[in-house]
């Protein structure tokens, strides 16, 4: 059988291309999924809602509960009240950025990602009809606003960022947001905020989220998740917050693909909100100790252009040698690191990689070690 022409388009992603099969004995820092477990507390509330009798169809828009827990997490992080009406639980935030898309983009319509950046909001735009229009972001991975105006046009619906930035782990300034959140309304754009890293930040910074510029309330959507926080990645629960009117518009969508969210992982996530913190003070920690680790190596190999990680579990180092990002990245494969091609994220990701450090000290520490004598053998 003939595939649809839908995948077909996105078959050529450097995304859709990356191999899956893991190398004996690879040191993996590629992916984004914290290698810690799920907190206990959270795991034995998905164990006594199954016993519950919690296993039956649920709300499309996600268990009341869970609603409002999220809006009471929006209270305490920002300051912000919102309603449940104002919030959709998804099957991770990857399914959140399929239904926007199927949402509210026909054939022909335009979407702008920054370039680097996460490379789902280009394959959701690809896959659904629409052109996703990169916009180059400065050398210090911040908004060049003049770049962005320049690249809207009659065609463009959605603005998709996320903050921290995966890949280059860039934390957004508030006057970024606040600007994005002008374009959005002087040009009646939505703007997607994908905030899934929102907790993990480093060396004082603090987070300002899209939900705190009420004035663009009704143009705004909020992305977020339950896997980086919490550890929670294969649970797949996410949500979005947005005006009630773009909520009743998504849940159509979702309804159609998924019917609603696994209820027991939902009281899973009922519990991560209002049980105990503490679990992700201990991560960020570890995380931190972790960040210094490959900075500190970093600094020590020739050729490469530490940048500085503010945010998530990533650093996007540049590199001086003459090779792909993408043949870097099979390059070190086959010396027993995995990491992600720069390009995967964007043209501006040339000749960079991406390292993730949701791994243990010691893996970092020999991964760190095969890129150092990789490079090496380099020139």
């Amino acid at each position: 059988m003939d595939i649809a022409e839908r995948v077909k388009r996105i078959q050529g992603s450097e995304r859709s291309q990356r191999k899956i099969a893991v190398p004996k004995g690879a040191i993996r820092m590629d992916l984004g999924d914290p290698d810690f477990p799920t907190p206990s507390h959270i795991q034995d509330a998905a164990l006594k809602a199954m016993k519950d009798n919690f296993t039956h169809y649920g709300n499309a828009f996600g268990e009341e509960d869970l609603r409002e827990a999220i809006c009471s997490s929006l209270m305490r992080d920002c300051g912000v009240q919102r309603n449940p009406d104002n919030v959709l639980v998804t099957v991770g935030g990857l399914e959140a950025i399929n239904v926007i898309c199927a949402t509210y983009l026909n054939s022909g319509d335009e979407a702008l990602v920054f370039d680097p950046g996460y490379s789902a909001y280009a394959v959701s735009v690809t896959l659904f009809g629409g052109r996703a229009v990169s916009v180059p972001l400065m050398d210090n991975f911040h908004i060049d606003f003049d770049q962005l105006k320049a690249k809207i046009t009659g065609r463009t619906k959605i603005i998709f960022m996320a903050n921290p930035s995966n890949p280059t782990a860039a934390l957004l300034r508030e006057d970024e947001i606040r600007g994005l959140a002008r374009v959005a309304l002087e040009h009646n754009l939505l703007i997607v905020m994908d905030e899934v890293y929102h907790k993990l930040l480093y060396d004082g910074f603090r987070h300002f989220s899209i939900c705190q510029v009420e004035e663009a309330r009704d143009r705004a959507i909020l992305l977020n998740s339950f896997s980086k926080t919490y550890a929670m990645t294969g649970w797949r629960v996410g949500y979005v917050v947005a005006g009630a009117e773009i909520i009743k518009d998504l849940v159509h969508f979702h309804r159609a693909m998924v019917t609603c969210v696994s209820v027991p992982l939902q009281k899973a996530c009922l519990a991560a909100l209002q049980g105990p913190q503490d679990c992700v003070t201990q991560m960020v920690s570890q995380f931190d100790r972790r960040r210094r680790v490959v900075d500190q190596a970093l600094k020590k190999i020739d050729g490469i252009i530490p940048r500085a990680c503010e945010g998530a579990f990533y650093f996007f180092p540049k590199y001086s040698h003459s090779i792909s990002s993408k043949d870097l990245t099979a390059y070190l494969a086959e010396r027993g690191l995995l990491v992600r091609s720069g390009t995967e994220f964007g043209e501006k990701g040339q000749n960079h990689i991406r390292l993730s450090f949701a791994t243990s000290v010691e893996e970092i520490e020999e991964g760190m070690e095969r890129l150092k004598k990789a490079l090496e053998e380099l020139k």
